[in-house]
């Protein structure tokens, strides 16, 4: 079975373990249109988040990485965005035990994780 991104166009069955907007959508128990709107002003939280999670990367502020990944997290999970909602729980779970080198890796990990996303929609990533 394919699913459907907001934009109405098929994603094919292995591109279902990162992104599952029918699963989400359905769950919701919204249209396809009332999706799209919620999916763009999640993605606007996640992507807002994204920078703040950057800037405490830079600066080492291990407290507010992981609050950020949280919300990254929990956002993500519900567009149905299971492949970034995995990588920020990584994150999350890396700045609570302050592993610098886990959270580097983790943080690549956020980032090819959104990247996918992004080309999955048709979106440049930000």
């Amino acid at each position: 079975m394919k699913a459907m991104y907001p934009c109405g166009a098929s994603l094919p069955e292995d591109a279902l373990s990162a992104f599952d907007p029918e699963r989400a959508r359905r769950h919701m128990g919204v249209d396809r249109a009332g999706f799209g709107r919620v999916f763009e002003h999640i993605w606007r939280e996640v992507s807002e988040r994204r920078t703040l999670i950057d800037v405490a990367w830079q600066a080492g502020d291990f407290k507010q990485i992981g609050l950020h990944a949280h919300t990254i997290k929990s956002a993500a999970a519900t567009i149905g965005a299971e492949g970034l909602s995995r990588a920020a729980a990584t994150v999350e779970y890396a700045a609570e035990a302050r592993d610098q080198q886990a959270l580097d890796a983790a943080m690549d990990a956020l980032r090819t994780a959104r990247e996918t996303l992004c080309r999955l929609v048709g979106m440049e990533p930000r």
